[in-house]
């Protein structure tokens, strides 16, 4: 019984980390395709989990601008380094 427990523990964390791969990489649209090919509530969920991947991902990207902006050269920047 214990064994049984054990594996769904570990089977649903390396779908955890799975889910959150895909969903950083490609967003939903991975996750919806396959949902696409089922029927039911598994396409529900997985529709609903798609959702979730495409918020995870933008939010993700618009972290990633955010903190990429100082090394953009669309700013002018004293790069003599004078002080005004």
């Amino acid at each position: 019984m214990f064994k049984f427990i054990r594996n769904i523990g570990c089977l649903s964390i390396i779908l955890l980390i799975i889910f959150l791969i895909v969903s950083l990489i490609f967003g939903g649209e991975k996750i919806r395709d396959i949902g696409d090919k089922t029927t039911g509530i598994t396409k529900k969920a997985f529709h609903y989990l798609a959702d979730k991947a495409d918020r995870i991902h933008k939010a993700v990207m618009e972290k990633f601008d955010e903190l990429s902006k100082p090394f953009r050269g669309h700013e002018k920047r004293d790069t003599n380094g004078k002080k005004p």
